[in-house]
């Protein structure tokens, strides 16, 4: 299943996010593929990909460390299929 998620940024830049993100490809890359991320403006991202496995891409967003980090930074992320 494609998607397409919009990635509200508060609480850092663009560069932090993104690095945060980056460190956790290889871990995301077993439950999507095709991925695209694109800084729209200030404080937004879009991300594209396709979800290959959609219960590991799950219980992966629920891992403590992303938890905080979306928390700590005011970052807010809404999926919606493409």
């Amino acid at each position: 299943m494609k998607v397409r998620a919009t990635v509200e940024i508060k609480g850092c830049d663009f560069e932090a996010w993104k690095g945060f993100y980056d460190s956790y490809e290889a871990d995301r890359s077993r439950y999507v593929k095709n991925e695209t991320v694109l800084k729209t403006s200030d404080g937004w991202a879009e991300v594209v990909f396709e979800i290959t496995d959609i219960e590991g891409l799950t219980e992966l967003s629920k891992r403590q460390d992303i938890m905080d980090f979306e928390s700590q930074n005011g970052i807010t992320v809404t999926i919606n299929a493409d």
